[in-house]
């Protein structure tokens, strides 16, 4: 089962890598983002610390939604989500694959994304670089695995970027406010991170435990 999530994964990143348009678009959407936020603030490196997590996060969901939104995109342009649901293969090993293929894209943008935001804000924090990017990938798993699941639900709706964006909002603010708490108090070295690290955890499990059986739920209907 797990072999089938894998390849389905494999097929959407190569796939993406291939046509160069998933992942292309979220990083220059990303770098966009933050070369506007630092012409239009220009923080000294006190005031870069105290904006940081805030700008991270709000850089790292809007990058999310472009993804999200091209989640299924290769199966409508080819006509084949019908063929993929006329598989044998159990709902929720489809819900894996597609969003692993999301989570690693996302993934390696914020990668890329991390340091690009140390050397545009003049942040010095190199050496929690890892503990940074610990905090975005806890925070990622929960924000793709409900982001494949409503990409899931509006695929076929008009505007379904816009109604993708209207759902995914309100439900991943208590995620989004962990991660920023939890990553400032990472810059800062002021603080206790762990009650912010245990409700991303809590998140991801209950986003992560329910997805699949969501997903195949609204496959059938």
């Amino acid at each position: 089962m797990l072999r089938a999530a894998y390849r389905i994964a494999w097929k959407d990143v190569v796939g993406d890598f291939r046509r160069r348009s998933t992942l292309s678009a979220m990083l220059f959407f990303a770098i966009a983002v933050l070369v506007v936020f630092q012409a239009a603030f220009e923080p000294d490196r006190q005031e870069a610390n105290r904006l940081l997590p805030g700008l991270l996060w709000v850089t790292v969901l809007f990058t999310s939604l472009v993804g999200l939104g091209r989640v299924f995109q290769a199966e409508e342009e080819d006509a084949a989500f019908e063929g993929l649901l006329l598989s044998p293969m159990p709902r929720g090993v489809l819900y894996l694959g597609k969003w692993w293929g999301n989570l690693f894209l996302t993934l390696l943008v914020e990668i890329l994304l991390l340091p690009c935001m140390l050397v545009l804000f003049n942040v010095d924090a190199w050496d929690r670089l890892h503990v940074i990017l610990g905090i975005l990938v806890l925070g990622t798993l929960g924000l793709t695995g409900l982001g494949v699941l409503l990409a899931a639900l509006t695929q076929a709706a008009r505007s379904r970027e816009t109604l993708l964006a209207l759902l995914l909002l309100p439900l991943v603010v208590p995620l989004l406010i962990a991660g920023v708490q939890a990553t400032g108090i990472a810059l800062t070295q002021n603080g206790n991170m762990l009650p912010w690290l245990q409700l991303l955890v809590i998140f991801d499990v209950v986003y992560l435990s329910m997805a699949p059986w969501g997903f195949g739920w609204l496959v059938e209907e």
